[in-house]
């Protein structure tokens, strides 16, 4: 065989071993951005975009659901190449984070039902309130700083709005659609107050050679922004506009 030949067939062959390739996401159950439907598929924002960004170089994905510090342990011990979503501090040295917003926590704050306000105003209103707070979460720094109220330390965010509906705290600073994936167990204990309190953006973490899917996803959030589908699916699941958002305490 020539060297012509030789050389056609290793770059067939490294082109059909990057077509085969699958890359593990590691993800915490968040719907409605990622998370195994009752048919067993996985769905969500994140996951479309994960999908057509791998797609572009013939990639194929498979997940797995963990608590985020599963997560952790699963990237530093080399058992997965994609974390949704970590923050540079808790990543591996080395992992890429996206830079293209697409995916915001938008916060409000809920308190029990019978409690007479209706508007969130400012943060002041919580002045010496017990505050769930779950330290693995990334909140906005804005409630970071704040030291006017009482944290009492919640492991989740079903656990924090069980805490609400029995009393053992005054306010829950969550989404709008957490509750609803709980209702049952709230019995209509609880209340959104109107007015968005913050929000977080939260980004892919990537392994070191992933720069092409980093790229693939920030195109993604550029695309699903000039098309309207990022506000279209805000105002859905979350009652809030991207402009919003936009505009919302980081």
């Amino acid at each position: 065989m020539s060297k012509l030949k030789r050389s056609i067939g290793l770059a067939m062959l490294l082109a059909g071993a990057v077509q085969a390739q699958t890359l593990t996401v590691c993800a915490e159950r968040w719907v409605p951005f990622i998370y195994r439907a009752d048919n067993g598929v996985v769905r969500g924002l994140a996951v479309e975009a994960l999908e057509r960004a791998a797609r572009e170089r013939g990639a194929a994905l498979r997940y797995q659901f963990l608590a985020m510090s599963g997560c952790y342990k699963q990237a530093a011990a080399g058992r997965t190449d994609i974390i949704a979503f970590a923050t540079a501090a808790e990543s591996p040295a080395g992992w890429l984070q996206t830079r293209k917003a697409m995916v915001y926590w938008p916060l409000y704050a809920w308190v029990r039902a019978g409690v007479v306000e209706q508007q969130y105003r400012d943060l002041q209103q919580f002045r010496g309130l017990r505050v769930a707070w779950v330290p693995a979460y990334d909140y906005p720094r804005q409630l970071v700083q704040q030291t006017r109220w009482q944290r009492v330390t919640a492991p989740d965010s079903v656990a924090s709005f069980t805490m609400l509906a029995g009393g053992r705290v005054d306010v829950v600073f969550d989404d709008y659609q957490t509750p609803l994936d709980i209702a049952h167990q709230l019995g209509g204990r609880v209340k959104r107050l109107d007015g968005l309190v913050g929000s977080y953006h939260e980004t892919f973490s990537l392994r070191p050679g992933l720069a092409w899917l980093r790229a693939g996803l920030e195109r993604e959030a550029e695309r699903k922004m000039a098309t309207g589908e990022l506000d279209a699916f805000y105002q859905q699941y979350f009652r809030v506009s991207w402009a919003q958002l936009q505009a919302a305490p980081h």
